[in-house]
C-alpha cells in the first residue's frame, strides 16, 4: 500500500454551528475509519486547512469529493505526495478550531503540543 498525504486550504461558505460541526466530524471520522484515512482539520474563522493521509487512491477519491463540497470554496492544494509514515496515525480526523486569523498563526501553528508538530512546517 502506497501512503499518500494531501494538505489543502479552503474558504468556508459560512461558519458552521457547533452542532453542524460535530455532525460533520462524526460523519467524517466514521467514513475515514472505513477507508483507512487519518488526518487533521483546522478551522479558522475564514479558512480551513486540512491534512489527509492514507492509501493514495482513497485520498484522491476523498479529495475529489471535497472539491465539490458546498460548505467551502476556493479549495487549493498546498502540498501532496507519497509519504513513508503517517503524521496522525491514531486520528481519523483530529480537529482544532482557531479563533485568531491565519496571518497571526503563520509563525507558529502548533497543531497539538503533545505531538510537537507544526502543520505549516509540513508545507515547506
Amino acid at each position: 500500500m502506497a501512503l499518500y498525504q494531501l494538505i489543502y486550504s479552503s474558504i468556508p461558505t459560512r461558519i458552521l454551528s457547533d452542532h453542524e460541526l460535530e455532525e460533520l466530524l462524526n460523519t467524517s471520522r466514521d467514513a475515514n475509519s472505513k477507508h483507512g484515512i487519518t488526518g487533521m482539520l483546522i478551522c479558522f474563522k475564514s479558512l480551513y486547512v486540512q491534512l489527509i493521509e492514507g492509501e493514495d487512491t482513497e485520498i484522491k477519491q476523498l479529495y475529489n469529493k471535497l472539491l465539490v463540497d458546498n460548505r467551502h470554496y476556493r479549495v487549493q492544494t498546498l502540498k501532496e505526495g507519497k509519504i513513508d509514515k503517517r503524521q496522525f496515525p491514531d486520528w481519523t480526523m483530529g480537529f482544532e478550531r482557531k479563533e485568531v486569523s491565519p496571518e497571526e498563526q503563520k509563525e507558529s501553528l502548533d497543531v497539538f503540543a503533545d505531538k510537537s508538530l507544526s502543520l505549516l512546517s509540513l508545507l515547506r
